[in-house]
C-alpha cells in the first residue's frame, strides 16, 4: 500500500514540538491506532531513530517499555499485554519533556519528600551531611520544578545503605552500561556506573540529564522541518516518475496494438 500518512504524522510531531516549546504541553500520537500503513509505521520509526536509553517497569502486571528517539523531546512508549508479554497492545509517540509513564507525578514526589525528610531526621545518627543536602534540594525541586544531579559516591553509598532502595522504574543505557533506577522515595533516582556501583543521586520527576533543553526542542523542530521538506521533494519526484513510466507503458501498448 505504500506511504499514506508519513508526512501528516511528521507535521503532527512538528506542531506538538512547537506547543511543547511555547506552552509546555505534551502530546500523544497513538501510532498503532491511526489509519496508517505498516510502511508508514516503519518509516516513522526509521525517521525518528532510536536513542541510547531504554526504559522499562519492573512489575508483574501490564508492562510498559520506552526509549528516547534521536529527535529531542520525542519518545516512544509501548504497552504490552498482561496475558501475552510479547504482544504490544498500544504504541505511542510521546512529545514531552520526559516520557509520561516514567515521570513521577508531583503529588507522589511531595509524599516522597515528606517521608524522606522524616526518615533523615529519625536516622540522622547513621547518615552523613549529604543526606541533609538531599533534603534541601528535594524541597527546592518541589518549589521550582528544577531537577538536580548529585555525584557523591560516599554520600550515595551511605544513603543506599540506610534509607534509599530501588523501586520499579528502570532506565538503562545499553551502550555505556549506565543505569538509573527510581527510588523508594518518589522523586529520588539512583544512578549506577557501568561497574554497577551507585555513584549518583538524581532529584526530580525524571532524571534531569536525560531531559531535552529548550534549545534541543528548537533544533528538533528545525530537523523535522528539514526531513519534511526532503520527503515532499521525494514524493513530488516519485509522482513525476510514475507519470513518465505510465506514459511510456501506454505508448508501448499503443505501438504493440498497431503492430
Amino acid at each position: 500500500m505504500g506511504l499514506m500518512n508519513a508526512l501528516p504524522l511528521l507535521g503532527e510531531i512538528k506542531s506538538a514540538l512547537k506547543e511543547l516549546l511555547e506552552k509546555g504541553e505534551g502530546y500523544t500520537i497513538y501510532s498503532n491506532k491511526l489509519p496508517a500503513t505498516l510502511e508508514d509505521r516503519y518509516f516513522l520509526q526509521d525517521v525518528l531513530g532510536k536513542g541510547e536509553w531504554f526504559m522499562y517497569e519492573k512489575v508483574l502486571h501490564t508492562k510498559t517499555v520506552a526509549f528516547n528517539t534521536l529527535i529531542p523531546g520525542v519518545w516512544i512508549e509501548v504497552v504490552f499485554s498482561e496475558r501475552n508479554p510479547s504482544e504490544p497492545i498500544l504504541e505511542m509517540v510521546r512529545v514531552d519533556w520526559s516520557p509520561p509513564v516514567f515521570t513521577i507525578p508531583k503529588e507522589d514526589a511531595q509524599r516522597g519528600y515528606e517521608k524522606f525528610a522524616s526518615d533523615v531526621e529519625e536516622y540522622k545518627s547513621y547518615l552523613t551531611p549529604f543526606a541533609r543536602e538531599v533534603v534541601r534540594l528535594y524541597g527546592e525541586f518541589l518549589k521550582t520544578g528544577k531537577g538536580f544531579v548529585l555525584e557523591d559516591p560516599e554520600g550515595v553509598k551511605n544513603l543506599t545503605t540506610y534509607l534509599v532502595t530501588e523501586s520499579e522504574l528502570i532506565i538503562e543505557n545499553k551502550k555505556s552500561g549506565e543505569k538509573i533506577v527510581s527510588g523508594n522515595y518518589y522523586g529520588l533516582w539512583i544512578g549506577y556506573n557501568p561497574q554497577g556501583e551507585a555513584t549518583k543521586l538524581f532529584i526530580g520527576d525524571f532524571p534531569q540529564s536525560l531531559k531535552p533543553t529548550k534549545g534541543d526542542i528548537e533544533k528538533a523542530e528545525a530537523l523535522i522541518n528539514d526531513i519534511g521538506s526532503i520527503l515532499e521533494e521525494l514524493s513530488s519526484s516519485l509522482k513525476t516518475l510514475k507519470k513518465e513510466i505510465k506514459a511510456w507503458q501506454d505508448n508501448r501498448n499503443a505501438n504493440t496494438k498497431t503492430t
